[in-house]
């Protein structure tokens, strides 16, 4: 069995205090929104999201995986997300073989510097799958190596979404706080 993984760390600072970062990071599904297209996310259950991701086409092989994620919050302020299952369409001997997982936390830092307040986390992502027969002649490396190279993009995506627009989804779930904390404290 071929094996294939990559990993990346994610590092971000948002400008508020602790407390209230920790709450933001309750808003799990806010997170998962901000690291995919909120197009490809289909709401299964309060903690249970359907993402489907794009194609892939690797060596002439087609592959398009709809994952199932699992997400979820603690009060220490840490947010996760894990692949709980999924569904391939594409190429026949793809979709019988190829294994794959995910699984990702962020972290609020108890601590604030100069007004901000940082998260750190990381993201892996593994497939697993036999050699396929009709590529024999590809040496295993170069089958592994193309495997992690789409698992290493697909990392590299997630981690420059959420660079990219946690702080401005943060910015604007302050903004519907505070307007829900002014609606509420005008009513009776």
């Amino acid at each position: 069995m071929s094996q294939a993984s990559a990993s990346t760390l994610l590092n971000v600072s948002l400008p508020a205090q602790p407390a209230q970062i920790y709450e933001y990071v309750g808003a799990t599904e806010r997170l998962l929104r901000c690291g995919f297209p909120p197009e490809r996310i289909t709401p299964v259950a309060p903690d249970r999201f359907r993402l489907r991701m794009r194609p892939l086409v690797w060596m002439g092989l087609s592959l398009e995986p709809t994952a199932e994620l699992l997400i979820g919050s603690d009060q220490q302020g840490r947010a996760w997300a894990r692949l709980e299952g999924y569904e391939l369409v594409g190429h026949p001997w793809l979709v019988k073989h190829l294994k794959l997982d995910f699984q990702a936390a962020l972290l609020v830092q108890p601590t604030s510097e100069s007004g901000r307040t940082a998260l750190k986390g990381w993201a892996e992502a593994s497939a697993a799958f036999p050699p396929p027969p009709f590529l024999a002649w590809v040496p295993e490396a170069v089958l592994t190596g193309g495997a992690r190279t789409i698992l290493e993009g697909f990392l590299w995506i997630l981690r420059d979404r959420l660079n990219r627009s946690l702080e401005q989804d943060f910015q604007q779930w302050k903004q519907e706080q505070t307007q829900a904390g002014s609606i509420s404290a005008l009513s009776p």
